[in-house]
C-alpha cells in the first residue's frame, strides 16, 4: 500500500492507498495501525480504492494532547473524507476503529454509504470483557506498555505466549488464546510495526487517553424514565480501586448512554468470531446474528437492516485470515 499524508481540518493524518475504483475507508482496531490492511487491501483492490487511516495518534498521525473522544474520533473520519473529497463511502472497521465507526454511523449517517464491522462493539462491552477497568488505574496501563508492549502484543495479538503477568499487572489472564489468536500468525516484521510505537514513541499515552474519555455507566432498569431505563456513572476512580483490588463484577457497562437507540438505517455487516459467541455464553437467533449478552443485542437495536457472519482465526481474523476475510467484504460491498 502506498504511504500518504493529508492535511485535515483538525491534524495531519497518515494513511495508507492501494487499488482504484469507488473509495474504501477501513478503521485500523487496537493496538493496530493502518498496517492491520495491507493483506485485505491487496485482495480488495482490483475493484475498490482502499483508504486506511491512521486514527488520531497512532502510526505517523499527529498525536495531540486532546481530542480522544468518540465524538471527535469520528469527526476526524469526516474531516478526512471532505480533504479527499469523498461525500458518500462504505466503511470497514475492526475493534477499536469499530467503536469509531458505530459513531460516525450514527451522528454522521448520510456520510456511509454501508458498515461492515469486524469482531467490535457498539456502545458497550461485554459481559465478560473486563480489561478496560485496568486503564483506569492510576498509570499502570502507562508502565506496563512502555516496558511489556512487545510481550502483550506478541501473545494477545500474535498468538505467541510471551509469559505475561497476571491481573492487575496485565490486562488480561493470557489463558484463552482461541478468543485473540488460536494460532501464531504474526511475523516479526508484524511485531515490529505494532510494537514500535510503544518503544519509540507515545503510543502508550495515546491508548489511555483514548479508554480514559469514555464515561462508564449502568443500565438500570426504570420505568419512569425516558425509554424505560435510567443511567448510573461509575466513577473511573471506583473503576481504578475494583481492579487494583480484584473486584471488578461480571456486569455490563455501557459507556455511550446518549447513544443507545439512535440507528443508522444502512446495510450493515456484522462479521463476528465465532468463539467469541461460545465463550461470551451466547446464541446465534433464527437471523443469523448473535444474541444472550447485552452488547450483542445492542448492534439488532442500532443497525435495523443487519446481517451477520461468523469468522474463524480469533479477534484478528482480518491478518491471521486476510483472504477470506476480504472475500466477505468485497461481497458485501458489491452485494453478489
Amino acid at each position: 500500500m502506498k504511504s500518504q499524508h493529508i492535511n485535515t481540518r483538525a491534524l495531519r493524518m497518515h494513511y495508507l492507498e492501494e487499488g482504484e475504483g469507488f473509495p474504501v475507508i477501513a478503521i485500523h482496531g487496537w493496538p493496530e495501525t493502518s498496517r492491520e490492511w495491507t493483506e485485505v487491501a491487496g485482495d480488495l483492490a482490483g475493484d475498490w480504492r482502499v483508504l486506511a487511516p491512521d486514527t488520531r495518534g497512532h502510526g505517523a498521525t499527529e498525536a495531540p494532547p486532546d481530542g480522544y473522544d468518540r465524538a471527535r474520533l469520528a469527526m476526524d473520519i469526516v474531516d478526512f473524507m471532505d480533504a479527499l473529497g469523498i461525500e458518500r463511502c462504505p466503511i470497514v472497521a475492526h475493534d477499536w476503529g469499530g467503536i469509531i465507526a458505530v459513531k460516525l454511523a450514527l451522528d454522521h449517517g448520510e456520510r456511509v454509504e454501508r458498515l461492515c464491522l469486524l469482531d467490535t462493539i457498539c456502545t458497550g462491552w461485554p459481559v465478560f470483557v473486563q480489561y478496560y477497568y485496568w486503564f483506569m488505574d492510576g498509570d499502570r496501563a502507562e508502565r506496563f506498555l512502555n516496558t511489556r508492549a512487545r510481550d502483550f502484543i506478541a501473545s494477545v495479538v500474535g498468538g505467541q505466549n510471551r509469559g505475561l503477568p497476571l491481573p492487575p499487572d496485565c490486562p488480561v489472564e493470557f489463558q484463552s488464546p482461541d478468543l485473540t489468536a488460536p494460532e501464531p500468525w504474526a511475523a516479526d516484521e508484524v511485531l515490529d510495526a505494532y510494537t514500535s510505537p510503544y518503544e519509540q514513541g507515545d503510543a502508550a499515552r495515546v491508548n489511555c487517553n483514548y479508554y480514559r474519555s469514555m464515561q462508564f455507566h449502568r443500565v438500570v432498569p426504570d420505568a419512569g424514565a425516558l425509554n424505560g431505563e435510567r443511567y448510573q456513572p461509575v466513577p473511573q476512580e471506583e473503576m481504578g480501586r475494583m481492579w487494583r483490588n480484584g473486584e471488578v463484577a461480571a456486569e455490563y457497562l455501557d459507556f455511550a448512554p446518549e447513544d443507545r437507540h439512535k440507528t443508522y438505517d444502512g446495510e450493515t455487516l456484522w462479521l463476528y468470531d465465532r468463539y467469541l459467541v461460545e465463550f461470551a455464553g451466547g446464541r446465534v437467533n433464527e437471523a443469523g446474528i448473535p444474541v444472550g449478552d447485552p452488547s450483542f443485542d445492542s448492534f439488532s437495536r442500532h443497525f435495523p437492516n443487519l446481517r451477520a457472519e461468523g469468522m474463524v482465526g480469533g479477534h484478528f481474523f482480518a491478518e491471521s485470515h486476510p483472504e477470506e476475510t476480504a472475500r466477505r467484504i468485497d461481497r458485501f460491498l458489491g452485494r453478489e
